[in-house]
């Protein structure tokens, strides 16, 4: 049996690039036309955004006198993520994939390699743009696997429940759940069977060809990152602007809160919009395979991500966003009246003063 995990690793840097500054950022840039994809696509709808490929060095671990070769790459988004991938080719059992995917030394292995990569990938798109680091990341793994599908489903539905959902100790899944589990999946033609879950992907099937597939998963990882952190911003922009306000309710001269209140808006415009830039890519992706093999594959990371709820939630952050700009243009109106009434005083003061000056004067 011939197989290939890939174990991804996402991130997101805050930043859109050009394809310009990212074609040779790294050396051995991947030629992605080399890929082919056996499967109907409509001409008349532009390819959807391929990132830019880049392979490191490959790494090499020793484990009881076993050789295991790990490929390194790096695939650079336009909109600003970045996947590092793993990916391990070996011909064996489904015991042994299995055995690969728990294996404590190599993970850590993984890990460290990882940790090598990223900081390697983040010097070098800082000389481009500012990069924004963020605690919230995304992992998951990419099964190839080259097998009879009927057979697989027949004599190991467990193993692959096991993989998608994470679960080692296959024998104690009940038949029901395995069933469940399984009923995610997009079957092209009677040799291949993609099956998505919340840990990771398999695809069965006879033929070697499937980057496609494994840019939906990066593409769905990374849609499910992005709106995580920026649910997260969202939260925290809300928190800061009510502690601004209350700072700026505080000033005895009203008026001259006036200028931190502008910025206060401004600040909390960008927030929205870069949110509905978010949910707009989010959206493009998904029109933009049209009615084809793709759109299906994407779909169903779509729901097993839940990426509508936590779109909803997003939207919610926004409406929040919305009311609270609302609420700081009604303060800056409100001191805005406030600062005219005072130069109406203080021109009315001005004016009696010279008028008492000049009866002084007489």
């Amino acid at each position: 049996m011939n197989s290939e995990i890939v174990f991804l690793f996402m991130y997101d840097t805050g930043s859109i690039f050009e394809i310009e500054q990212l074609n040779g950022l790294l050396k051995n840039q991947e030629d992605f036309s080399k890929f082919e994809f056996k499967k109907p696509g409509p001409e008349e709808i532009a390819t959807f955004n391929v990132p830019i490929i880049f392979n490191l060095k490959d790494e090499i671990l020793l484990i009881d006198n076993t050789r295991y070769l790990f490929k390194v790459q790096v695939s650079i988004y336009k909109f600003g993520g970045f996947s590092i991938r793993i990916r391990h080719m070996f011909s064996g059992t489904y015991e042994q994939l299995l055995k690969l995917t728990f294996d404590k030394r190599i993970n850590n292995f993984v890990n460290n390699i990882v940790v090598k990569a990223k900081k390697k990938i983040v010097i070098a798109l800082r000389k481009i743009t500012k990069v924004k680091e963020n605690d919230l990341s995304e992992r998951y793994r990419f099964y190839y696997i080259d097998g009879d599908k009927q057979l697989l489903l027949q004599n190991h539905m467990n193993l692959i429940a096991g993989l998608l959902i994470d679960e080692e100790d296959i024998s104690t899944l009940e038949k029901e759940y395995v069933e469940l589990v399984l009923k995610k999946n997009i079957t092209y033609d009677n040799t291949s069977i993609f099956f998505v879950g919340w840990e990771s992907a398999i695809i069965i099937d006879k033929d070697y060809i499937y980057e496609h597939e494994l840019l939906m998963a990066e593409i769905a990882n990374l849609e499910l990152l992005e709106t995580r952190i920026q649910h997260k911003r969202l939260v925290d922009k809300l928190k800061d602007a009510n502690n601004q306000i209350e700072k700026l309710e505080k000033d005895k001269i009203s008026f001259l809160s006036i200028g931190g209140l502008r910025k206060l808006n401004e600040s909390l415009g960008r927030s929205y919009d870069t949110s509905k830039t978010i949910l707009n890519n989010v959206e493009d992706t998904a029109y933009g395979y049209g009615e084809w093999y793709l759109s299906r594959v994407y779909a169903l990371f779509y729901d097993v991500f839940k990426l509508n709820n936590i779109e909803s939630m997003l939207e919610k952050d926004m409406e929040s966003i919305d009311n609270e700009r609302k609420f700081v243009n009604d303060m800056i109106e409100a001191r805005h009246e406030n600062f005219l009434e005072y130069i109406v005083i203080l021109l009315i003061a001005i004016e009696i003063i010279i008028e008492l000056f000049y009866f002084m004067k007489l």
